[in-house]
């Protein structure tokens, strides 16, 4: 057994990338690197590399000197040092610049009883990356805390709170180039803890893309979409409210309806409240309601406090307000004062669906003290749109493959879903995920079997699909006298209201969107006119 360890061993100094030949060695799974080449970009790649393969157990710095005895007698020569601070630190940027160059959207260090993991959601899919042990994740993990550096006690971090924190490329810490900033969370598990950093980038951002340039029909929504918020954004007052759960977008279509609204009304004085600012949005003077800091906030403290900023905002001579999330009472009174004063107010929310959205809304306002808020919500003059969105991962059109190739891949039952949405269906336009390719998993480097174990493989980057509800006075008024489940109904039948399910369907006939992953990703394929069929059937 140690004989064949020692061989491959072996075989793997071989596969050193000639560069590193005389920077690092790698034996009994240690990467021996030379102190001054401990944090090149090719060595931590290398690095990386090991460790997706399950390779590495740890990574030692050394000497030039010991380095080239361990060369010459195959031992591990000399002392070695420990890691400080200043390494931590390098070695999270190390990993938020892999993230970036994955594009991934969060990066999560999940911390078990006897080691610690590495995982980052790419696509919309969260894959295991790397494995480290417990001691060393615990060291990054303090590491980014107090580079965040919001918290009086920097070097107590524990898991025995919730944490929640922010790095900024306006800090000490040096964030990658494409990054705006990084929001830290952290909560105990019932085996150690997990902290995820959500990767917030700028407008140099994923995929080599300028977003700054791209238009809503980029981002997903279809071209009579795109129409019809351009429209709610032409409006002079009332509130637009985008809903989905966490990961679907909101904050980026926000972002562009703000730019949007700013390259077309470049007079406007566009005002954001945000807990915190997300990202960079040109034109709007952002407003942060505080530096988000660690759970020692009081939740009714922060919530008066986000409330109090949103009407604080109308003494500042806006146009267009956006405001980050309506998550309380508070926020939500704020949000429909400005309405209701002449102010077009975007805004964000949790709910499943538009409609859904507008009975949150409601609910909010009972909970900030106001008796009858469907009497003053239903009013043109002050809801002017409900979105509903979600992020779906797109094929990659190199090596997506065609239903008619493999039919058995596809469930009768999701098959049978297709067919009832689309009475006509043309199966020959229907395509399915590929194995992976180059385009899709570069990172398996051609290897074809780890391709096609990635998560990820055939999938390439992800695409809004969204129900949009623009209502007008006859569909608010049922709403409020007959119920919103009635206005909704007829906005179904006379108004051909369309449905989340109806996006991703004519995206999966386009080849877009593989229907075994929409259906992943938002549930059962029935549109809108089933809907309403089994409505009035019931």
């Amino acid at each position: 057994m140690a004989t064949s360890l020692n061989a491959e061993l072996s075989r793997l100094v071989l596969t050193v990338p000639e560069a590193l030949v005389n920077k690092v060695i790698l034996a009994d799974g240690v990467l021996h690197v030379a102190s001054d080449y401990i944090m090149d970009s090719a060595v931590i790649d290398f690095e990386m590399k090991l460790m997706r393969l399950n390779l590495l157990s740890r990574k030692q710095s050394v000497s030039m000197a010991d380095l080239d005895e361990l060369r010459r007698t195959g031992q591990r020569a000399g002392p070695t040092r420990e890691y400080d601070k200043h390494y931590e630190v390098q070695k999270i940027f190390a990993l938020l610049d892999q993230a970036v160059q994955m594009s991934a959207s969060d990066l999560h260090l999940v911390v078990h009883e006897s080691h610690a993991e590495i995982r980052m959601r790419v696509d919309g899919y969260l894959d295991s990356y790397a494995e480290m042990t417990k001691d060393e994740a615990m060291n990054l993990i303090r590491a980014v805390y107090v580079a965040a550096g919001s918290s009086k006690n920097k070097n107590q971090f524990s898991f025995d709170r919730p944490i929640m924190a922010r790095l900024s490329r306006h800090g000490e810490f040096r964030l990658p180039a494409s990054l705006y900033a990084v929001r830290f969370a952290s909560m105990r598990s019932d085996t150690g803890g997990i902290v995820v950093l959500r990767l917030l980038y700028d407008s140099l951002s994923l995929r080599g893309k300028n977003l700054d340039s791209i238009q809503l029909e980029d981002l997903g929504f279809t071209r009579d979409q795109a129409a019809v918020i351009r429209g709610m954004a032409d409006e002079p007052n009332g509130i637009i409210l985008i809903d989905g759960p966490t990961g679907s977008g909101k904050s980026t279509t926000l972002k562009f309806v703000m730019q949007w609204t700013h390259a077309h009304y470049p007079h406007f004085n566009i005002i954001t409240v945000e807990d915190p600012p997300e990202y960079p949005i040109p034109g709007s003077t952002q407003i942060p309601v505080m530096v988000q800091e660690d759970s020692s906030d009081t939740i009714g403290g922060r919530s008066r406090e986000y409330g109090a900023i949103i009407a604080g905002t109308l003494r500042l001579d806006p146009d267009i307000l956006m405001v980050g999330e309506v998550r309380d009472g508070e926020s939500a009174i704020a949000a429909l004062r400005a309405a209701e004063t002449g102010h077009r107010l975007w805004t964000t929310l949790h709910a499943n669906d538009a409609w859904e959205s507008l009975n949150r809304l409601a609910d909010l306002l009972r909970e900030g003290g106001m008796h009858e808020p469907m009497s003053i919500l239903t009013n043109t003059q002050n809801l002017c749109g409900l979105i509903a969105q979600r992020l779906v991962p797109k094929l990659c059109m190199n090596c997506r493959k065609p239903l008619t190739e493999c039919p058995d891949a596809l469930p009768a039952e999701i098959l049978d879903e297709l067919m009832q949405a689309v009475p006509d269906i043309d199966l020959r336009k229907i395509y399915l995920r590929g194995d992976g390719c180059r385009e899709c998993v570069a990172i398996a480097g051609g290897d074809a079997r780890k391709q096609k174990a990635d998560k990820r493989h055939g999938i390439l980057g992800r695409t809004v699909v969204a129900e949009i509800v623009r209502p007008d006075q006859t569909i608010l008024d049922i709403a409020r006298k007959d119920g919103i489940p009635a206005a909704r109904r007829f906005w179904l039948r006379s108004r051909g209201g369309k449905l989340i399910a109806d996006a991703a369907v004519e995206k999966i006939m386009e080849g877009v969107l593989d229907p075994r992953v929409a259906r992943e990703f938002i549930g059962p394929l029935v549109t809108g006119a089933q809907l309403l069929q089994k409505l009035d059937a019931a």
